[in-house]
């Protein structure tokens, strides 16, 4: 659904299945956006999160649409380096609204 969305705007997407394939897809390719389905990978501190986040020094926007709703949770990620977060469930509109956004 999120590719449909998404197919019309100019970008190339790639997809993963995975935090650890996601982050050696990032390293590999340098995007300009990172789109994460569920914050689980930038939560747990571990060496997806950190590899995710060396992809920012590349400058690539990061967003991140998950379930969690905790305000203590989102602000982490914001505070973090997440440059937009959105919760599911998600509007595809407006998540291809946000996408644009941040790639233009």
């Amino acid at each position: 659904m999120v590719r449909l969305a998404l197919k019309d705007l100019p970008v190339a997407i790639h997809c993963t299945s995975d935090a650890a394939s996601a982050a050696a897809l990032s390293a590999r390719l340098r995007p300009d956006c990172i789109l994460l389905l569920g914050a689980a990978p930038l939560l747990g501190g571990g060496r997806e999160a950190e590899e995710l986040r060396a992809c920012r020094s590349r400058r690539a926007k990061l967003l991140v649409v998950a379930w969690q709703h905790a305000e203590q949770t989102v602000l982490g990620l914001l505070e973090s380096g997440v440059d937009q977060y959105m919760t599911f469930p998600v509007n595809l509109r407006r998540l291809r609204s946000k996408v644009a956004a941040l790639i233009c």
